[in-house]
Formats: structure tokens, sequence, C-alpha cells
């Protein structure tokens, strides 16, 4: 008799915990729904920034939260080809916040193109970063760079500091003017044409914008591969399989430059299918690079923002 209360009771007592569990769950699951993307007007140095804001769940942000300053590319915007507001959901899972901001001139911008300059691009992802530890209490920070924000990011560290990482998809990185060979890969002497135009008339139309001879200038006297040699943070870096409008001597410097880096990742395989911006005619094709670039950029960020 007594073993069999005994065992009733434990029953008893087993069961409440479980409930109490189960009651506990259902209370803190509120807080740990990742909340809903925002959009944001942040002061520049300029006038004001769009950008979108993703948080993580409040359970996540004990401390400073880890922060990645998403920069999108040439002429792009902060949808980031379509690939940001998913990657900044995956990451606030993991408990990052993202920032995604609109650089002068694209879109939601309402500076004229002229005022895209490597400087300004900087300038603006230091007020996005400001603006995030002030408002939110935002930590370690890194950027994730598209492009010619894969060059903006790449410089960045020795610019301004306070970064502990870096992503650089596709980035734009041959040294001088040779970030620029997208703007005619076949021909690279019209490359040197439109810059010396730039600086004889202050400003040249390609690609159906208006480059200031400010930028050409940024872009002449800057090298990317050899920052990242200097600033020796963790970075990874990828390249598509059909690139297309970089060459083949870009990526094989830039790989170069990411290996040889004490914590320097170069992933290319998953992207053999994608274009220079990770998309495909294919809808599963295309999927399944969004997939791999998020997978790949949200393991290495989780290891190295902690």
């Amino acid at each position: 008799m007594k073993n069999q209360t005994q065992k009733r009771a434990f029953y008893v007592l087993t069961g409440c915990i479980a409930a109490l569990a189960l009651c506990i769950a259902a209370a803190l699951a509120p807080l740990c729904r990742t909340p809903a993307a925002q959009d944001v007007s942040i002061p520049g140095t300029r006038g004001t920034i769009y950008a979108t804001v993703q948080l993580p769940g409040k359970l996540a942000r004990s401390g400073d939260m880890p922060l990645a300053v998403l920069c999108h590319g040439f002429t792009g915007s902060r949808a980031g080809d379509g690939h940001f507001a998913p990657l900044a959901q995956e990451l606030a899972a993991q408990g990052i916040a993202t920032v995604r901001l609109d650089f002068p001139g694209c879109g939601d911008s309402t500076e004229p193109f002229t005022a895209y300059t490597l400087s300004n691009m900087a300038d603006d992802v230091e007020s996005a970063i400001l603006y995030m530890q002030s408002t939110y209490g935002t930590g370690p920070t890194a950027l994730v760079g598209h492009s010619m924000g894969g060059r903006l990011a790449s410089l960045y560290p020795q610019q301004k500091g306070g970064i502990a990482a870096l992503v650089l998809w596709s980035p734009a990185n041959g040294a001088g003017l040779n970030g620029l060979e997208f703007l005619n890969i076949d021909d690279f002497s019209a490359v040197e044409a439109m810059a010396a135009e730039a600086e004889a008339n202050g400003s040249v139309t390609a690609w159906g914008v208006e480059l200031s001879a400010a930028y050409m200038d940024e872009m002449r006297t800057s090298d990317p591969n050899a920052a990242l040699r200097e600033s020796a943070l963790p970075t990874l870096l990828t390249y598509s399989g059909s690139e297309g409008i970089l060459s083949s001597t870009t990526q094989a410097e830039t790989i170069a430059a990411v290996q040889s880096l004490p914590d320097g990742q170069v992933v290319l395989d998953p992207f053999a299918a994608g274009n220079h911006n990770y998309l495909s005619d294919d809808p599963a094709t295309a999927a399944a690079l969004d997939k791999a670039l998020r997978q790949t950029t949200v393991r290495f960020l989780t290891q190295y923002l902690g």
C-alpha cells in the first residue's frame, strides 16, 4: 500500500511539473518570437538614411546584441536582390540584429546618384551602426556586402574600425579602376575613358546613372584586397559560377587575399549555378542558391559574432 501511494504521488508530481513546463513555454513563446522588420529613418551626415531593422526575439537579447549591416551592390537597394530579408530573419533567429540601408541615389534615397561615393557610403554605414548601438544596444558588428557593397565592406575596417567580421558576396575588389570593370567587362579601355571624362567634366553617365568624379577618384585610389590583408578580420568570401561582370583575375586575387587571412573562408561550390546576383532563371535553382547563401552566411556569423 505504501509503495502504491508513493508511486501515485510520484506520478502526480511528474504531471504537475509537465503541466507547469507547458505553461512556462506558452508564456515565454511571445517573448521568443522574432519581431517584424521595421522601416526606419536614420539621421546621417548628409540627411536621412532610409533603412530596415530586424531584431531578434527578446530572450535572445542578453547584453549587447550582435549586429550585421547589410550592404547592397551598385544601383541596388536594401532588398539585396531579394536575399536580405530572409537572411535578416534567419540571423534574428540566431540572436543577431540586422540593419539594411539604401545607399545614396539608390532605393528610397532622395539624394542624386552623384552622391554615391565610397566615402559617403562608409559614412552612412557608420551612422547606421551608431543608430543601432544607441537605439537597441547592439554590440559586436559584422558587415555583409554584395558586389560594390563588398568592396565597401573590405575597405571599411581600415577607414572606420569597429568591425568584428566580414562577409563578402562577389565583391568588386579589383585594385583601382579595375573595381569598375563591370561597367564594360569586354573593353577596360572604355572604363578608363569614363574615368577621364568624369575628371574633365565632373561626372559621367554609365549604366543609366551619373557617376561623380569623386567616386571615380576614390575607386582609382582604393585597394580593397590590400585592406583585407591589413585588417586581418575573420572573412567569408563567396563567388558564383557565372559572375559575368567580374573578371577571373579579380576573383583569383580576392580569393588569394581571403585565403591568406588567419580566419578567412572561401565558399564557391554551392553557387556554381548562379549569376553575379546569386539568381537563376530556374525558380528551383534560384531558391537553392538563396538558401545556400543564407546558410553559409548565418553559419559564419554565428561563429564569429558569438
